[in-house]
């Protein structure tokens, strides 16, 4: 896995504390993690740490997160200082996490969809399943095997599609972070068959997916038709893997 943040952590973190999608994916994973409270969870590209302290607001014993960007490791340390919250951080790739026990929940928020092969995508949810207990779950938010740049960039929602191109049996696209200068980073999409051939070869015993869950309360907060790319063109979604 290949990308770092070292170089954006600015421009990342005006993109999602100005994110109008962010409550709605949070809410989402907390409803997919199943049970929270006296949880153990393991936050993998883990950023500033948002989704494993939203966690840990909503009862979970502990959060741990784990990220391979030393620009964002910091910042997230820092943040948890002035906060005065308790999860904890680990530099480190996904793919080389040395094990130190297993989490209830494993939450992986834009991981997988910087997999830039299907023989890497095997090898990163080989990599995860150690890491989830017996009974436990990961739960995935990442890019939309359904989503399509002709139907839209998706710029209303705080991050640009700028590029998108057929990559060995899925697609390879540029997206732009907003900022001074722009940050440019790639995704790489992924057909459900691929994801479920992935997990279901690494050993997790099922996989669900879900779209993000759009509240009526957030329909009311914006103009009319602001959700609709959101709705029928939407870039991310959901996947959760038992074990």
């Amino acid at each position: 896995m290949s990308a770092s943040y070292d170089s954006i952590v600015d421009q990342y973190m005006a993109y999602a504390n100005a994110s109008p999608t962010r409550p709605i994916e949070v809410r989402t994973m907390l409803q997919l993690a199943g049970t929270v409270k006296d949880r153990s969870v393991l936050d993998l590209a883990c950023g500033s740490g948002y989704y494993g302290r939203e966690f840990l607001r909503h009862g979970a014993r502990s959060a741990h997160g784990v990220d391979q960007s030393r620009g964002m490791i910091d910042f997230a340390r820092a943040l948890s200082k002035y906060r005065g919250d308790e999860m904890t951080f680990q530099q480190h790739d996904v793919m080389e996490m040395p094990f130190t026990g297993a989490y209830d929940i494993v939450l992986a928020a834009y991981l997988f969809n910087y997999a830039a092969s299907l023989d890497e995508l095997g090898r990163m949810f080989a990599a995860v399943i150690p890491h989830v207990k017996r009974g436990g779950r990961l739960v995935v938010q990442t890019l939309n095997p359904d989503y399509r740049l002709a139907l839209g960039n998706y710029a209303a929602y705080g991050v640009k599609v700028l590029e998108e191109e057929p990559w060995q049996q899925g697609a390879r696209l540029c997206l732009e972070f907003p900022g001074s200068p722009p940050a440019l980073i790639i995704n790489y999409r992924w057909e459900r068959a691929h994801y479920e051939q992935a997990v279901r070869a690494a050993g997790f015993s099922a996989v669900e997916w879900h779209a993000p869950v759009l509240e009526q309360a957030d329909i009311d907060a914006r103009a009319e038709g602001y959700w609709e790319g959101y709705v029928h063109n939407c870039m991310s979604v959901n996947v959760v893997c038992e074990r």
